[in-house]
């Protein structure tokens, strides 16, 4: 699988036409096709019609060889997130430029740009300031989880959770939920609930 960050990709769609992707050899895209075809997908009506003034980001990028009754095809895919609805939206086509499908996912995890963006956001919160500059503790995570309370920003937006490690693996000082939507730190504190009971929130309360 290629991989291709693109913060905010729907923004930096090209306004002439791009170059319609090729069909060649092989189930791995090059550097430079790679970037035509996600040009190419993000310049499509029916993906600008679900994305058009939405914050969305380029996840992952690939191509493969598929058998049908005709052959050996390629098919190309784009993972896109989108912010704004709290899901991602994977694209594919047949190529060269074959008919655009669209499906929507919402557990999908993050990219190595999405973590090391919540790592960021996070240690630049002064509230945690005590345990970013601990050299003895660890950051760790990045994983994308829901919110099972509706009333919950974490459970449409796209959230991450962290943990700050102890020495050895002895155990989390502290986890932490950062909210990319919103570019901030969701739950300072996040803790589990005990057995039985119901989820805790993934955001602090006074931060609805």
């Amino acid at each position: 699988m290629a991989l291709l960050a693109a913060p905010f990709a729907h923004a930096a769609v090209a306004r002439s036409t791009p170059e319609r992707p090729t069909n060649a050899p092989g189930d791995a895209f090059g550097d430079a096709e790679r970037r035509a075809f996600v040009a190419w997908v993000l310049s499509r009506p029916e993906v600008r019609a679900q994305t058009a003034g939405r914050r969305t980001r380029v996840l992952r990028v690939w191509s493969e060889a598929v058998k049908g009754e005709s052959g050996v095809s390629r098919r190309g895919t784009v993972l896109l997130r989108d912010y704004d609805a709290g899901v991602a939206r994977e694209i594919t086509a047949d190529l060269p430029a074959g008919r655009i499908q669209i499906r929507v996912l919402a557990g999908v995890q993050p990219s190595k740009e999405e973590i090391e963006e919540g790592m960021e956001i996070l240690r630049h919160d002064p509230a945690l300031a005590r345990f970013v500059e601990n050299p003895r503790l660890m950051l760790i995570g990045g994983f994308h989880n829901r919110s099972r309370h509706r009333d919950d920003p974490c459970a449409r937006e796209v959230c991450l959770e962290f943990a700050f490690m102890k020495p050895n693996y002895e155990g989390p000082a502290r986890y932490v939920i950062v909210n990319l939507t919103r570019g901030k730190v969701a739950h300072h504190d996040f803790r589990g609930g005990r057995a039985g009971e119901p989820p805790p929130r993934m955001t602090e309360r006074a931060d609805q």
